[in-house]
């Protein structure tokens, strides 16, 4: 966990980070739903570009990494969905997606093409919301409040193996609209 303590204090990064392991660009595009390209972009340019059109249109970026191809989303949820994340286990596969803002905070893994876990780590240990799905991996003490966002970040390592770089925040990376 400690490698991504830097989240922990990002109080303005608002977002969806997924990770699905062997599939390309185009069919995470469209599981997305993707319909242009506007360039590479960095996180930063492409928060402000969904500020400024926040009624009009998500945006998703894809950074390559070895098998696995990550999703990134400025203040978007798509990637957050029980659909995106069943076309994208399907077959025989794995997806793990972690989400928060100011609104909430939800993490959602699908293996096979079926949802295997949805929850809020806030309530861990509390009742379930109507939509939780608790997978046996997590623990009591999985998800410590003061360290929520960087125990979520390696909760997605552990379960993908793939580690989140925080310089792909920083690299421009190939960005594109989601329909509203």
């Amino acid at each position: 966990m400690n490698r991504y303590t830097w989240v922990d204090t990002a109080y303005d990064l608002s977002w969806t980070v997924a990770v699905s392991r062997g599939r390309t660009v185009d069919e995470v595009r469209v599981a997305y739903g993707v319909d242009q390209g506007i360039g590479l972009l960095t996180f930063g340019q492409a928060d402000a570009e969904r500020a400024e059109h926040l009624g009009d249109y998500g945006l998703v970026q894809f950074k390559a990494h070895g098998e696995y191809l990550v999703a990134i989303e400025p203040n978007g949820w798509v990637g957050n969905g029980a659909e995106v994340a069943c076309v994208l286990s399907r077959p025989t596969g794995l997806f793990f997606s972690v989400y928060w803002s100011v609104n909430g905070h939800q993490l959602v893994q699908a293996v096979d093409g079926r949802i295997t876990g949805r929850f809020d780590p806030t309530f861990i240990g509390l009742p379930a919301g109507a939509n939780d799905l608790l997978p046996g991996w997590v623990g009591d003490d999985e998800f410590p409040l003061e360290h929520l966002r960087s125990a979520s970040l390696a909760a997605m390592e552990r379960r993908t193996g793939l580690s989140f770089d925080p310089v792909w925040l920083t690299e421009p990376l190939p960005t594109y609209r989601i329909p509203a």
